[in-house]
């Protein structure tokens, strides 16, 4: 009972606040805050000024550049990270060798076998009739028909042997078997054209120097056996003959006759007639017809 009263003096002073319209549209202060003064903080201003990035080049001290944009605050400062230039190799220029032209080698071409520097008439191996020198009968013939030889009679008959011929630079050599002799015929005109020697060569023997043959031309050979120990002991020979053109001898079957006068006639082994005169004066050769 005692709390009624209260209630009602409460409820009237409500009554009382809210009567008056006016007072209540009035803004009321509900507490007093203090704020103490701050820094303004920098904004960042959007600008249409283009950002400076400087082109690295090869003389930049620095692999960062600094760039500012202008118009902002001074203390805002925008670092752009350039990367460093990359070591990019500098092709060196090579020096690419200049081809030169090998002239291909000279061919030699080795002289024939049979040289034919000496044609006369041609010379026939067969029966002749017995010639007529000084309007006398020889009284025996000849073992070839040509050339015809008025000079001198045949000292003999013909001589068949076993022989062996052999071509050189400026000459060749025979070698008679029955007769046991070598003849070396000269192409130059010095005294003697030919010489004849003995065939001293053994079995056994020698067959070649080699360290001669280190020294032959091309397509050249040093002669061997009977040829070669002539050819190695007499220096003026083998000047005169100059190396073999072929590297063996061809071996044959060689009719020989002397004349009266000391001249010889030797048959080639294709079929000509090698006319040797006296003393070592001349020769000549007669091919087969």
């Amino acid at each position: 009972m005692g709390q009624r009263p209260f209630l009602l003096l409460l409820l009237v002073l409500l009554a009382a606040c809210t009567s008056d319209p006016a007072i209540n549209a009035r803004p009321r202060l509900v507490g007093e805050a203090t704020l103490n003064p701050t820094a303004v903080m920098p904004t960042r201003i959007a600008t249409s000024t283009p950002v400076v990035i400087p082109v690295v080049t090869s003389e930049s001290i620095s692999p960062l550049e600094v760039g500012t944009i202008e118009g902002s605050i001074p203390d805002f400062v925008l670092i752009t990270p350039t990367l460093p230039p990359s070591k990019t190799p500098t092709p060196t220029a090579t020096i690419s060798p200049t081809p030169t032209r090998t002239p291909p080698p000279t061919r030699t071409v080795p002289p024939p076998l049979f040289p034919t520097y000496v044609v006369a008439t041609p010379g026939v191996v067969g029966p002749a009739v017995n010639p007529v020198v000084n309007n006398q009968a020889c009284t025996s013939g000849w073992f070839f028909a040509q050339p015809v030889v008025t000079s001198t009679c045949p000292f003999n008959e013909a001589l068949s042997s076993a022989a062996a011929y052999q071509q050189y630079q400026q000459g060749f050599m025979i070698w008679v078997g029955q007769q046991d002799s070598i003849y070396t015929v000269y192409d130059s005109a010095e005294q003697p054209r030919w010489q004849v020697f003995k065939d001293d060569y053994e079995d056994g023997m020698m067959e070649i120097d080699h360290a001669l043959s280190m020294l032959a031309p091309p397509y050249t050979w040093q002669p061997r056996r009977g040829f070669g120990l002539i050819w190695r002991e007499n220096p003026t020979v083998r000047e005169r003959l100059g190396w073999a053109v072929r590297e063996w001898e061809e071996p044959y079957d060689a009719r020989v006759q002397i004349g009266a006068d000391g001249s010889i006639f030797l048959a080639e082994p294709r079929g000509g007639i090698i006319a040797l005169q006296p003393g070592g004066r001349d020769w000549d050769r007669y091919t087969g017809s």
